[in-house]
């Protein structure tokens, strides 16, 4: 099955463009309990494995012998806007771990935040590697590589034990040997491995409820389920619609974003994992697409809907602050999600 039309723009009322994906729901058994479009297909998950990365970070202890926060396993799953609170919270983390920013493997990147790089530019500063929207996963990493006795030097490597063991607990997770399919890099620096959308749908379910999983794997990922409820900031930052789906959802529903309109979402009382690409890369479609689906499970309360309405329906605003359009998801989908 191709691609299915998703969402769309439009202007005046009037459809301007289109965003065609994919996506699917599972629950924590591996069983489809809805699919959209082609869902066999690989995909890159790029950044949505991030809070599937750390797990090696709780059960291997290096969070408890660490004293890790919830904020800071919180930054560990996280695509931050690079703002101050993630900014002063990786400097102390290096700080106590005897590092500096120079053991992270990520490159020098301006916050996402554009209030935060404005105001660095206009005070002289430049982008650095703790900016970098990745660098809380990196610094979980090297948190892991001190613990556990292992080389910092190229640990973004794919040959490194680290990177090694991470393919190994996403194959767990996935059902499937991550290894047999292509590997990437990411734009951090480390691995980007592949998988069906399925498996990406069937790995977040099993994320959301690891209940088949053994009882160490299973513990690391309730903690995490916990640091992201209790710190929904850290994961993404002000205005994301993940921290604030994470935050009025308050655990029910725990999302991570993907690099190229990858977005996931695990909802853990009900062991289920969404999991959707939108064709054309655009984060702007996935979001909505997102929403959609968990207003069409019953997983967000009329009031949880309203708190989160700039994302649900976004508006279309000219240089002028007027609204000019907006973009939602697309008529024929729509009906169709609400006639299931």
């Amino acid at each position: 099955m191709p691609y299915e039309l998703l969402v769309e723009v439009t202007r005046n009322g009037t459809v301007e463009s289109q965003h065609f994906g994919s996506a699917v729901v599972c629950n924590f058994n591996g069983d489809v309990v809805h699919s959209w479009g082609d869902i066999e297909s690989l995909v890159f998950p790029r950044s949505a494995l991030k809070p599937m990365l750390a797990i090696h970070l709780v059960e291997s202890g290096a969070s408890d012998q660490y004293t890790l926060s919830d904020a800071e396993l919180s930054l560990a799953c996280s695509s931050h806007q690079g703002e101050q609170i993630h900014q002063t919270l990786i400097e102390s983390w290096l700080n106590r771990l005897g590092l500096t920013e120079d053991h992270l493997a990520c490159g020098a990147a301006l916050p996402e935040s554009t209030e935060r790089a404005y105001q660095l530019l206009a005070d002289g500063q430049q982008g650095c590697r703790i900016h970098h929207n990745c660098s809380g996963k990196h610094v979980g990493f090297l948190t892991a590589a001190l613990h556990l006795n292992l080389p910092m030097d190229n640990y973004h490597l794919l040959e490194h034990p680290l990177q090694q063991l991470s393919l190994d607990i996403l194959s767990d997770l996935a059902d499937i040997d991550l290894k047999q399919y292509p590997i990437g890099i990411d734009g951090c620096g480390l691995p980007a491995p592949t998988m069906p959308l399925l498996q990406l749908g069937r790995t977040v379910a099993r994320f959301a409820n690891p209940a088949d999983l053994s009882d160490y794997r299973a513990q690391a990922i309730y903690r995490l389920h916990e640091a992201i409820t209790n710190e929904p900031l850290y994961i993404a930052g002000h205005g994301t619609v993940v921290s604030e789906l994470n935050d009025v959802t308050k655990g029910t529903v725990l999302a991570k974003t993907g690099a190229e309109g990858v977005l996931i979402a695990a909802l853990p009382e009900r062991g289920l994992g969404v999991a959707l690409k939108i064709a054309d890369g655009s984060a702007r479609a996935s979001s909505i697409a997102l929403l959609a689906i968990l207003d069409h499970l019953g997983a967000l309360s009329d009031k949880e809907k309203h708190k989160l309405q700039a994302h649900i329906s976004p508006t279309i605003i000219n240089s002028r602050d007027l609204i000019v359009g907006n973009i939602r998801p697309a008529a024929s989908w729509l009906s169709g999600l609400n006639s299931n």
